[in-house]
C-alpha cells in the first residue's frame, strides 16, 4: 500500500514537474502578451490618433470636436472608440472589432477608392446601433424634454431594429457637428 502511494505521488510529481512548469510559464507568457497588447492599443485608441494619424479622418475629427460628445456642459468627453466600437468591457469583442476596423481602414487607405466623406458617413451611421447610444444614455424616457421625444425614445427601445427608430435617425449629428464649413452641402 505504501509503495503504491509512493508510486502515485512520484508519478504525479513527475507530471507536475514536466507540465506544471510549462503551465505556469504559459500563464506568464499570457500575462506578458495581455499587458503588451494593452500597451500597444492605448495610443491608437486616443481621439487625437484618429484625427491626426489618419488624414481621411481629419474632417470627422474636427467635426467631432465641435459636437456635444467632445465638448458639453457636463465636461464629459466621449471618444471615437466609445461610439464606433463595441464597449471596452467586452474586451475580446472590442479588440477584434478594433483590429478588423484598423486592417480595413489601412487597406482602404492604400488600395481603396478615393475617400468620400459623405458615403463613409452614411455607412458608419448604418452600423451605429441603439445599444451603443444606450450604453451612456440609459435615462432617455425620464430625461426627455417633451412628449414627442418620449414617444420616439420609447419606440426606439421597443422596436430597435426598425430603421426609423434608430437613434441616428433623429440624432444624426450627435457625434459629429455637420452644420459647419467642414462638410460641403
Amino acid at each position: 500500500m505504501i509503495n503504491g502511494v509512493k508510486c502515485i505521488t512520484g508519478w504525479a510529481f513527475g507530471i507536475f514537474r514536466r507540465w506544471g512548469i510549462a503551465f505556469f510559464g504559459g500563464i506568464v507568457v499570457a500575462i506578458v502578451c495581455f499587458v503588451s497588447l494593452n500597451a500597444a492599443m492605448e495610443p491608437v485608441s486616443r481621439n487625437e490618433y484618429c484625427g491626426t494619424a489618419c488624414h481621411e479622418m481629419n474632417t470627422a475629427y474636427q467635426s467631432w470636436e465641435l459636437s456635444h460628445h467632445a465638448a458639453n456642459a457636463d465636461g464629459i468627453r466621449v471618444g471615437c472608440v466609445d461610439c464606433h466600437l463595441p464597449p471596452k468591457e467586452e474586451y475580446f469583442t472590442h479588440l477584434t472589432a478594433k483590429a478588423w476596423a484598423g486592417a480595413k481602414d489601412m487597406y482602404m487607405h492604400h488600395f481603396g477608392p478615393e475617400y468620400d466623406v459623405e458615403t463613409i458617413r452614411k455607412k458608419v451611421l448604418e452600423h451605429i446601433d441603439n445599444e451603443t447610444c444606450a450604453h451612456c444614455h440609459q435615462d432617455l424616457l425620464t430625461k426627455s424634454s417633451d412628449a414627442k421625444a418620449r414617444i420616439a425614445h420609447l419606440a426606439a427601445q421597443n422596436e430597435p431594429d426598425n430603421p426609423e427608430n434608430k437613434c441616428t435617425a433623429c440624432h444624426e449629428d450627435a457625434g459629429h457637428k455637420r452644420n459647419t464649413t467642414l462638410y460641403s452641402p
